[in-house]
């Protein structure tokens, strides 16, 4: 077990700094291809944090749109790594709320949509179906990450991009989401999605430095 866990090296981290880099940089929506089709991700109200020598998570940010607080971008760029993200996807009508965590890529927590099927057994059914959806569009994210991390082009293109993401301070009077610009989301995820755009856009946090353990 830990061969395996060091065969993984820094890989679930910089999956995870990805993802979170990805989701802003992409609006929130990835295309995952005609098996999974596209999706909306942004990370929702957790992320934990862990020293490049340590597995336990040492700084962990909770609450509303944590990944645009000035205390998530300092972590990144004081060297820490990413452990854990708790993420809100949507696909079409359907919104579900999931934790990845670990050197394993471990789901805990996962939220599915709300059951519409009547009677015990297609309840059942309809439950493992939103499950499989789930894991076919987190797997999704994996391969749209493993493709772009092999590109020879890594280095020079993304890698530069996520160490610009840590260290560009605010443009002046930074640009707020409208109502138009955001998908169209349901209850507290909508608020989230919008608030927390916004929140990103106009008050980015002023650091320097880079992505560091990538």
């Amino acid at each position: 077990m830990d061969d395996e866990r060091a065969l993984l090296g820094h890989l679930p981290s910089e999956f995870l700094t990805w993802l979170w880099f990805a989701s802003e940089r992409d609006g929130g929506t990835f295309q995952l291809g005609d098996e999974v089709g596209a999706v909306d991700v942004w990370v929702d109200d957790r992320i934990a944090f862990r020293s490049q020598e340590e597995d336990k998570p040492r700084t962990v940010l909770t609450g509303e749109n944590p990944s645009g607080t000035p205390e998530a971008r300092a972590a990144l760029a004081g060297g820490r790594v990413v452990r854990e993200l708790r993420l809100a996807i949507r696909k079409e009508d359907r919104e579900y709320s999931v934790s990845v965590r670990g050197a394993f890529f471990d789901l805990q927590g996962a939220k599915l949509p709300g059951l519409v099927k009547a009677g015990q057994e297609e309840m059942l059914y309809e439950r493992m179906y939103l499950y499989e959806e789930l894991m076919f569009i987190v797997g999704g994210l994996l391969r749209k990450f493993a493709i772009e991390r092999t590109d020879p082009a890594w280095g020079d293109t993304t890698l530069r991009a996520m160490r610009r993401w840590v260290a560009t301070p605010p443009s002046p009077g930074g640009a707020t989401t409208t109502s138009a610009e955001a998908p169209s989301m349901t209850s507290s995820a909508e608020r989230r999605w919008g608030r927390g755009r916004a929140l990103r856009r106009a008050r980015p946090p002023r650091l320097t430095g880079e992505v560091r353990g990538l």
